[in-house]
């Protein structure tokens, strides 16, 4: 059918055009994608609609624009290393003896908050050490009263939290 309608053009110009029939060809085959694309549904729709033993059926109505917000909102949460959340920086610094001091400090903080993890991190040109996976603003303050009174220049920063350990 395609090459009819491609045979059809042609007879119907005087002067056939390959830039034309390029923009044609090119058309369609991006149609034809974007169809397939949009067919897939999310797969938290179609675990929805499953029928199974001991299963309710869900019926949910929603538009394209629906399935393409979700679908972008799944692939970026996929491809994230953790979420937002708070930590607590006990150090940063720069120079030569930053990195030295900055791992010293980590295993001051393992032998004295075990229980927490704690993060050496380096942003040109500092190296930061923080401690902590805090889902709130509330929880991590509470490990900030403690660590205030060894380390006085600490305070609670946003950051991107590790996923807890199921």
């Amino acid at each position: 059918m395609f090459c009819i309608c491609l045979n059809k053009y042609y007879q119907a110009s005087k002067h056939f055009n390959f830039y034309k029939m390029y923009k044609i060809i090119v058309s369609v085959i991006f149609i034809f994608i974007s169809s397939i694309i949009n067919a897939q549904e999310p797969a938290i729709f179609q675990s929805l609609n499953r029928n199974g033993i001991g299963w309710g059926r869900v019926q949910i109505i929603y538009s394209g624009d629906a399935e393409n917000i979700i679908s972008k909102h799944i692939s970026i949460n996929q491809k994230a290393k953790g979420f937002q959340g708070y930590r607590i920086q006990v150090y940063f610094g720069s120079g030569n003896e930053a990195k030295a001091k900055a791992q010293q400090l980590r295993t001051e903080l393992k032998s004295s908050f075990p229980q927490y993890d704690n993060y050496l991190i380096y942003e040109t040109p500092f190296f930061k050490v923080r401690i902590g996976d805090f889902r709130t603003k509330m929880e991590a303050y509470k490990l900030f009263k403690e660590i205030q009174t060894q380390y006085p220049s600490a305070f609670i920063v946003e950051d991107l939290i590790s996923f807890p350990s199921l």
